[in-house]
């Protein structure tokens, strides 16, 4: 059986997300880890190491109660049997215990919410989810805070046509095989890049020659911006997940290296899968 953790503040966004996560347990027939990370205030030099200690028995104590108490609303929320439901309670740096768990526990998928109210990276999906993506081996699902739980039809994977384009079309489609959606792979590049065309029609190509299913289809759009470029898509074809591969210099850094308009960020709501190219 596969395996998704689920990272959780508690927050009514936690919820939302949780139930979200639920979702895709029922879809992929996955069991699902859910995760409470504490730490302590900060801890003055004059304080005695028994004190310290009672500070993180305290914590400790308190997220294991409120991880239960998430755990009964999660259960109730999403009609996953108990036995497929677990939990727990770790101390530390929040990204880093989330990456450091689902590399211990080999998991398959790790699900995370967002308030999804800025047009900047650091604010939008926050610096501890920015940091899961960053380092995570597993694909990171990021659900905004309004974004819809409904049947999810169409994945839209904005490929930046490099590196191994084959196999992370691969990665997407086969998510988007558990849901019986649609991939729709596109490459949106700008008018001025100069002696990229025939590159990039091999590219596509050679893409649509491998998945030549019914449920894949490829399209390269070039425009003077690629944001707009890419809120327009956005717009038109309503996807219900914006899939990002992430490496060095990756379309996920030209994204977000630039302020995205109110539209991609406060109305589209959409939920984003990432993943290591």
């Amino acid at each position: 059986m596969k395996t998704i953790l689920f990272p959780t503040d508690f927050s009514i966004n936690a919820i939302h997300a949780s139930e979200y996560a639920g979702m895709v347990a029922k879809r992929m027939n996955a069991s699902v880890v859910l995760l409470n990370v504490y730490t302590i205030p900060t801890i003055s030099e004059y304080q005695l190491p028994n004190e310290i200690e009672n500070f993180i028995n305290q914590n400790k104590n308190r997220a294991q109660a409120n991880l239960e108490a998430f755990t009964e609303t999660f259960l109730k929320n999403t009609g996953l049997p108990p036995k497929r439901v677990s939990m727990r309670v770790e101390y530390g740096h929040i990204s880093d215990k989330i990456v450091d768990t689902a590399r211990a526990m080999q998991a398959n998928l790790i699900v995370m919410g967002t308030k999804g109210a800025s047009d900047f990276l650091d604010r939008w999906l926050g610096t501890n989810a920015q940091k899961v993506i960053k380092r995570s081996d597993c694909p990171v699902w990021i659900i905004p805070q309004k974004a819809l739980i409904n049947y999810l039809q169409n994945f839209l994977y904005t490929a930046d046509f490099q590196e191994d384009e084959l196999l992370a079309t691969h990665k997407v489609k086969e998510l988007a095989d558990i849901f019986g959606a649609k991939c729709n792979v596109v490459h949106i590049h700008d008018y001025f890049e100069v002696n990229v065309g025939h590159r990039i029609e091999a590219t596509a190509h050679q893409i649509g020659d491998v998945f030549k299913e019914d449920t894949v289809s490829v399209q390269t759009l070039p425009r003077a911006n690629i944001i707009e470029g890419l809120e327009t898509y956005i717009r038109t074809h309503k996807p219900n997940v914006l899939a990002l591969a992430i490496h060095e210099k990756s379309f996920f850094d030209r994204i977000f290296d630039t302020s995205v308009t109110n539209h991609f960020v406060q109305e589209a709501h959409l939920p984003i899968l990432t993943f290591q190219k």
